[in-house]
């Protein structure tokens, strides 16, 4: 993971495969949304890449993509990359997310 990076969720499953959301900003520039699939150290170069998951996770996932729908409406430039590294969570996403439905920005 790079330092202009920040996972939001990450899944692992049975077989070790992990499914990653993150969130990747560079200054300047609108921040990216990421789903990144890692296979295990043990698995072959150049296998197949499968994610497999429970229920839970699939709705985990689920859910954090929906709320980065709505949260992602505007896009969010980083002026202060290690102080989004510490704000830019899933937790203030979804919290932001209910805020927007429950009220209006005005200018």
């Amino acid at each position: 993971m790079s330092e202009n990076e920040n996972i939001l969720l990450r899944e692992t499953n049975r077989g070790g495969y992990t499914l990653s959301i993150v969130a990747k900003f560079v200054e300047r520039y609108p921040v990216q949304y990421i789903i990144r699939v890692s296979k295990p150290k043990w698995k072959p170069k150049g296998a197949e890449v499968d994610f497999v998951s429970n229920l839970e996770g699939f709705k985990n996932i689920g859910e954090l993509l929906i709320d980065l729908h709505h949260f992602a409406q505007e896009k969010l430039y980083a002026k202060n990359s290690a102080k989004l590294r510490e704000v830019l969570t899933a937790e203030n996403i979804k919290n932001f997310v209910e805020l927007r439905k429950a009220g209006r920005f005005s200018p």
